[in-house]
């Protein structure tokens, strides 16, 4: 159950995302993006305590200038690419839900997410061309540490289990790898690998798994011009690219945290969804509001509330013993 601090600190946010947006755009925001809606909270287990999250969706929906998209070839990347085997144990020592091992808590409740995420691409493509950029989707926060990463795998992973959609899973973060450490694949060349360097292919990067409908790409070998690589014409051809070749694909960036890193503000304007994650009792109001500043030029904005206490009458409480 989300306690009364949370629930402020969340619903300040709300009215401060609120207030900008009616500022920057004549339209009000939509219905379905009252920050009253609230999805399941999730469970995040770590060795001190237990853990939950809850996420209210919240969306910032300034109207954008439509993009003329380039035409790109319709081949499959990863067709020869290799293949790694995701460790399932380093999965559950990380707390991360394979949906496919029973209805476990997490695994319900990030289906609930997964809901609110999918729904703002197919409830919107078929009328509107740019919704397609709905598909591509960063995972942040205000600060490091509070499970970002955590969120991104879970997140990646239900969203695989659907029979008809896809998932690539990029980590953005160089530094320090925790995508790789919670799936138990190596690191090698990646991202970075695919910006600076033109002979480089995306079948060179993306790794199929042992999961299906999963592929994951690294984020390669530090390179200092990382801000500067992420900036450049390359990064924006490589999106469209992206959008036009996996048109069954979500595409889900585990970013740096807002006020660590440049990155997830560079890259907001070309993603179509933004999940912010935010720490319970642990994050700052000024700190939220700052990071929220920095990626508004994203359309889509959803916040989730992790490491929330978890109680006995929490929803989805008996889901393991089914």
């Amino acid at each position: 159950m989300m306690d009364a601090a949370s629930r402020s600190l969340i619903e300040r946010a709300a009215a401060h995302l609120k207030r900008r947006n009616e500022a920057q755009a004549a339209q009000p925001i939509a219905a379905n993006g009252d920050w009253g809606n609230l999805a399941a909270p999730v469970q995040q287990p770590r060795a001190a305590k237990s853990q939950a999250a809850a996420m209210p969706i919240a969306e910032a929906a300034p109207q954008q200038s439509r993009r003329q998209r380039r035409a790109a070839p319709q081949v499959e990347p990863t067709a020869h690419s290799r293949q790694v085997n995701i460790d399932r144990g380093a999965l559950r020592q990380h707390g991360i839900a394979l949906p496919s091992a029973g209805r476990s808590r997490i695994a319900e409740e990030f289906r609930i997410v997964k809901r609110q995420i999918v729904a703002k691409f197919i409830d919107e493509v078929d009328g509107d061309p740019e919704a397609a950029r709905n598909r591509v989707i960063m995972v942040t926060s205000a600060k490091p540490g509070e499970g970002k990463s955590f969120a991104a795998v879970n997140l990646a992973l239900s969203i695989a289990s659907e029979q008809d959609l896809k998932v690539l899973l990029i980590d953005l973060d160089t530094r320090h790898h925790a995508l790789q450490e919670m799936m138990g694949i190596p690191a090698g060349r990646g991202l970075t690998d695919l910006l600076s360097n033109p002979d480089v292919d995306f079948a060179d990067v993306v790794l199929r798994t042992n999961m299906p409908n999963l592929a994951v790409m690294p984020a390669g070998n530090p390179d200092n011009r990382g801000p500067e690589l992420l900036s450049s014409k390359r990064t924006r051809d490589m999106f469209e690219e992206m959008t036009q070749r996996y048109s069954d694909r979500f595409i889900i960036f585990d970013a740096p945290s807002c006020l660590a890193s440049s990155d997830p503000a560079t890259l907001a304007s070309l993603v179509g969804q933004v999940v912010f994650v935010v720490e319970a009792d642990q994050t700052q109001q000024e700190e939220v509001e700052a990071a929220l500043s920095l990626v508004r030029a994203c359309p889509n904005i959803s916040l989730l509330l992790n490491k929330v206490r978890a109680s006995a009458t929490d929803q989805f409480g008996s889901y393991s013993n089914y």
